[in-house]
């Protein structure tokens, strides 16, 4: 495997049993090597764990997986971190384990970040599953958020102020300029704050139409919990980047 075709991906779980055979599957019928998937568990509390040591048993799989199994639940930026330290490629996608991947996403997500050599971040198109936009990118707003994914809607490469975090690239090089995650974010706003520390130090973020459907179910974490997560981390970044 040639270094600079190297893509790693990462999968973060969390109690993420019941979407992870589909998670598998999908990546195994859309996805061609080379890539190693490095899955971080964060403790989980179910049959999360039991699960993927199955997976090493399975021919596609067991050449390209690396399991870590945290002690206790990191939050996902910590992890995230964790992950660039124990990856090596040149490309490092970052992914939620309630996705549904499309023929070649991956392909497409490293060519877009091939062309684009100031890119040093690159989302994908992330749809719900009845087929309208969740994320296409932002500045501002949310770029068809709600809109019924169709031909000529957001389907061209675009600098973006931010990326959605469930699907999305980043070239380890800039790791080495602005640092990891900010592990104060346990979950919620880290990719935000991420995508522009990246801009603010002179590089792009860029969107790319690369489908991928995201089922937000990636967890068992009860409504409240999610609630007090995204305000803690609205807070966060207001605080962090009201005087820049």
């Amino acid at each position: 495997m040639r270094m600079e075709h190297h893509v790693d991906l990462v999968l973060v779980t969390y109690t993420s049993r019941l979407c992870l055979p589909t998670f598998f599957q999908s990546l195994r019928q859309t996805t061609k090597p080379p890539f190693r998937l490095l899955v971080i568990d964060n403790n989980s509390q179910d049959q999360t764990k039991a699960y993927l040591q199955s997976k090493l048993q399975d021919p596609f799989f067991r050449h390209h997986l690396r399991l870590v199994f945290n002690k206790k639940n990191l939050g996902v930026a910590k992890a995230w971190n964790q992950a660039v330290k124990l990856t090596t490629g040149r490309f490092i996608v970052f992914l939620n384990p309630d996705l549904i991947f499309t023929r070649d996403w991956l392909h497409k997500l490293t060519q877009s970040a091939m062309r684009h050599k100031q890119a040093m971040v690159v989302g994908a198109k992330i749809l719900n599953p009845d087929g309208t936009i969740y994320h296409a990118g932002a500045n501002g707003k949310i770029r068809g958020k709600g809109e019924k994914n169709r031909p000529g809607l957001c389907d061209r490469e675009k600098k973006v102020r931010w990326v959605q975090g469930s699907c999305f690239l980043v070239k380890r090089a800039i790791f080495h300029e602005i640092g990891g995650f900010d592990e104060r974010f346990f979950m919620y706003g880290e990719e935000v704050d991420f995508c522009w520390r990246v801009r603010q130090a002179g590089y792009e973020v860029l969107y790319a139409p690369v489908p991928v459907y995201h089922y937000r179910q990636g967890s068992k974490i009860t409504r409240k919990e999610r609630l007090k997560l995204r305000r803690h981390s609205a807070r966060l970044l207001r605080a962090k980047w009201k005087k820049k």
